[in-house]
């Protein structure tokens, strides 16, 4: 069982618009957490992400609000599992996984569309 974390840019203060969501990633038990690169359009690392999400809102798939501090907090606790989502693909399917799975700094980013 997992929890997958979106973002939502805030609402426009003029005109009220509020564009949809990006998947941020997935929190499963045993696995380090594993990102949604997005094929690197919004950022390419962790510190590029902090800086990304600054203005933005976290919210898991329940559509519950996360507080910034608790997103990262968790993700540093997830980095202790012993289990990486991109170096597990990487070992089991090498030609089709060296595209879509990359190992970044030590977090486990994905460039597929995962749930």
């Amino acid at each position: 069982m997992g929890t997958n974390y979106y973002t939502k840019v805030k609402k426009c203060k003029s005109c009220g618009h509020q564009p949809g969501g990006i998947h941020l990633g997935k929190s499963s038990g045993g696995w380090k957490f594993s990102f949604q690169y997005n094929g690197g359009q919004y950022y390419k690392n962790v510190e590029e992400m902090k800086e990304w999400l600054k203005d933005k809102i976290i919210v898991d798939e329940y559509g519950k609000n996360v507080k910034h501090k608790d997103f990262w907090s968790m993700v540093e606790q997830k980095q202790k599992e012993p289990l990486s989502h991109a170096e597990y693909v990487k070992a089991e399917y090498p030609l089709s996984a060296s595209e879509h799975e990359h190992v970044i700094d030590g977090y486990s980013f994905s460039d597929v569309e995962f749930s």
